[in-house]
């Protein structure tokens, strides 16, 4: 039986990936009181070579770092499965996301993004008189 976290995950509907059919880089989504945080492996990636902004609702994640083969030229590769490449990853926020005060950290090679949530809003009641 299929595990019902996911079924209802509202992450699949809020987080659902825009622009590309790629899964690179792979990513963890979850959600905690204060925000949402998505975490992304980039092991052989710079930090300044990575592009992290929220334009319309949507946060981009992409890199245009990619391997310089004059730099490898002298190696003859009996395997080669690493590589470093360009990639775009965009993700539709949640309506409660507050994208003025996203912040990101990356060690080791793991970019964590945090996008905070906005404080809720108790709706007010208003009453009006009848002239």
């Amino acid at each position: 039986m299929a595990d019902r976290k996911y079924n209802n995950n509202s992450y699949n509907d809020i987080f659902n990936t825009l622009f590309s059919v790629s899964k690179f880089p792979p990513v963890d989504i979850y959600e905690n009181d204060k925000g949402y945080v998505i975490t992304a492996e980039l092991a052989g990636y710079d930090e300044d070579k990575i592009n992290i902004f929220a334009e319309k609702h949507v946060l981009h994640i992409a890199s245009d770092e990619h391997e310089n083969a004059k730099e490898h030229s002298d190696r003859k590769y009996l395997i080669k499965e690493r590589s470093v490449k360009s990639f775009e990853r965009s993700f539709t926020l949640p309506e409660d996301a507050n994208e003025e005060n996203i912040t990101a950290s990356y060690k080791m090679g793991i970019l964590s993004v945090f996008i905070p949530k906005m404080p809720k809003v108790e709706p007010k009641k208003i009453e009006v008189k009848i002239n």
